[in-house]
């Protein structure tokens, strides 16, 4: 392995890879690993992402994809860990290219690319990732239908030339660790990043979500393509979503009118809505608005049930059990994401009453011909189809 400063420190075991990994006690803080002080990024937390990100690319691939054998591109690979495991594990056909432009970070993806018997299947280079990105399609041959961007912080810079090298019907990956900037806490990044006014509410773990994908929708129809969200969750202070894309004009300016707009919050019953208008608060308030954010689905209840049969036939990863209960969550959300989710907390506050149990506020609101299920946005988070002040009656009488 070249060069000699950066040999690996142990051999690790992740889903069906075996890999080679920095000596993680270099980076050993008060608050256990950091990964950014590693002469070379590696996250082991970040296995759920990895673990649903294969069983993504491969219902894609089995479903979606316009062709078979289509490549992939994944820019900040660092041990490439991911790269491996798409070879080994997903149904993707083609060649799979890693980039970084750490010397170590490439030296540890050929490395554990040989390890796993799939170098001829992983192209690694050193480059920047938005240079690597552009030349993609004159590495192989065609334009990649799977990008990935797995970066430490923002994605923002990295979602416009993954956009433009993506081919016709492709699916985008894409984490942001961003969580201050996007929930609302340092909103001047926010406007500056992703180009939206943001402040700090209640419903800020969605919010953030709907703004990262509010940037890539608008950064897509900048190009003349327009996005549909597949999969999007929140997990371990990070967001990951997944979008396909496609080209025309005109169904750009269709997702842009249906899907993108603002959210507003009441101040006085400490409420955040989707809605195309401003409305009309009940405590008299006036609104405040948030956004530009994506206003539309962010989840395809048929692909969430393909992801779940994807992770329930593989059965050897680790973290399975998780993955399946998200997924389980998401697909009843998926049917009732017209509003925000809700913390059960701050309607028992505003009502003036004792937090009731999630559960049985559920039952409440089926009781009254509602839809309702918890939402995976917190322990105390539920999404119904009820209006909010029927919530807060409720509460008010359990």
């Amino acid at each position: 392995m070249s060069p000699r400063n950066c040999a690996p420190g142990a051999v690790v075991g992740e889903g069906r890879a075996l890999l080679y990994v920095p000596d993680v006690e270099k980076a050993r803080s008060d608050h256990g690993i950091e990964p950014a002080w590693l002469e070379v990024f590696y996250n082991p937390r970040m296995t759920y992402n990895r673990d649903l990100s294969v069983a993504v690319l491969s219902a894609y691939a089995k479903r979606l994809a316009p062709v078979p054998d289509f490549h992939v591109v994944e820019p900040l690979t660092a041990t490439g860990v991911r790269a491996v495991r798409y070879a080994l594990e997903s149904e993707v056909q083609g060649r799979i290219l890693a980039g970084d432009v750490e010397e170590c970070a490439v030296a540890y993806a050929r490395l554990n690319a040989s390890l796993n018997n799939v170098d001829d299947r992983i192209i690694a280079r050193r480059a920047d990732a938005r240079e690597l990105l552009y030349s993609a399609p004159q590495i192989l041959g065609k334009a990649p239908l799977y990008v990935d961007i797995d970066p430490f912080g923002s994605p923002a810079p990295f979602t416009s030339p993954a956009l433009s090298v993506l081919g016709v019907g492709g699916l985008l990956g894409v984490t942001a660790t961003d969580l201050a900037v996007l929930e609302g806490s340092k909103w001047r990044a926010a406007y500056r990043k992703y180009w939206a006014v943001n402040r700090r509410v209640p419903e800020s773990k969605e919010v953030g979500l709907r703004i990262l994908l509010g940037h890539i929708a608008r950064t897509a129809a900048s190009m003349d393509k327009w996005v549909r969200p597949l999969l999007a969750y929140y997990a371990d202070h990070y967001y990951r979503v997944y979008v396909q894309v496609g080209r025309g004009a005109r169904k750009a300016d269709k997702m842009l009118e249906d899907h993108v707009g603002h959210a507003y919050y009441c101040p006085g019953e400490n409420r955040t809505y989707l809605t195309r208008d401003p409305p009309a608060c009940a405590s008299m308030t006036r609104p405040r608005q948030i956004g530009p954010l994506w206003i539309g689905p962010l989840n395809s209840e048929e692909f969430v049930r393909l992801v779940y049969a994807e992770v329930e036939a593989r059965d050897y990863l680790e973290t399975r059990r998780r993955a399946l209960s998200l997924l389980e969550t998401l697909e009843c959300e998926s049917k009732l994401e017209d509003n925000l989710h809700l913390l059960v907390e701050q309607v028992a506050r505003y009502a003036r009453r004792s937090m009731p149990k999630v559960s049985r506020l559920v039952e409440l609101l089926h009781g009254e011909g509602y839809r309702a299920c918890r939402s995976h946005y917190a322990p105390t988070a539920i999404r119904t189809d009820a209006p909010y002040m029927e919530v807060v009656r409720l509460i008010s009488l359990s």
